[in-house]
Formats: structure tokens, sequence, C-alpha cells
């Protein structure tokens, strides 16, 4: 399990550098910063179609697939992304996951979301388990 963790976390530094690379262009459009509960209480953020989160329990990296409007008087959106997930309370596992979820823009600036995620954890075993985040983010 030790010699697992750091090529998982390669591939997320990997990920998060070549995002980083193509906003280049430019850095700071579309990026989102704020807070909310995903793997614990911690620090989400957008950049792109790059969803990811850190918090007290773990991170996640997401990449969104789908993102459609909902035809609606708000701005409001639905979507569907895949990524992966570190839980390092525990037994520090790890595995893939796909959010579906809504957000909103709720004023100029800020959003906030709700997502369900199917989660598939590939350490020891593989096991199936849903979890649920929540959160504001402020664009830049």
């Amino acid at each position: 399990m030790r010699h697992i963790k750091p090529v998982i976390l390669s591939a997320v530094f990997a990920l998060s550098s070549s995002t980083i690379a193509h906003a280049e262009e430019n850095p700071l459009s579309g990026a989102k910063l704020g807070f909310g509960h995903d793997k614990g209480f911690g620090l989400t953020g957008q950049l792109g179609k790059f969803n990811g989160f850190i918090g007290n329990d773990g991170l996640a990296v997401d990449y969104i697939i789908v993102r459609e409007k909902i035809e609606a008087e708000i701005p409001l959106h639905w979507y569907i992304a895949g990524g992966g997930y570190i839980d390092w309370r525990g037994d520090d596992d790890f595995g893939l996951r796909s959010p579906v979820g809504l957000d909103l823009n709720f004023a100029k600036g800020w959003d906030a979301y709700v997502q369900v995620i199917p989660e598939l954890e590939i350490v020891q075993e593989f096991e199936f388990g849903l979890d649920a985040a929540i959160g504001v983010r402020y664009q830049f």
C-alpha cells in the first residue's frame, strides 16, 4: 500500500500540472475557489473542466464530462464528472468516482453545488459506495 500512494499522488500532480499549463493563456479565467464538504470539510476549486477538493479526510480530482443548462428562470446546470479520490482517514484507501450534480449561479461571481458521488474503492478489494458533497465557490 505504501508504494501505491506515491503513484496516485504523482498522477494527481501530473493531472493538475497539465491543467495549469493549459490555463496559462489566461490563468485566472474561470478559476473558482471556495469551501465545501466532500472528503470532510475543506477547500474546493474549479479550473476549466477540472474540479478539485482537499479536506480533513482526503482529496479528490474530477473532470467534468457533461455539463448542460437546465431550462429555468435561474442559472442552473447539471453535470456528470469522472475522477479519483484518496481518503486518508482509516485505511488510506483510494479509488474512482463519478459525481453527478447540480450547480447554481446565485449571485455575480458566486455559485453553489450539490452532488451525489458513486465511488469504487480499489485498495484491498473492490468496494462500491455512495457519497455526497456540497459547496460554495467564488469565481475570479
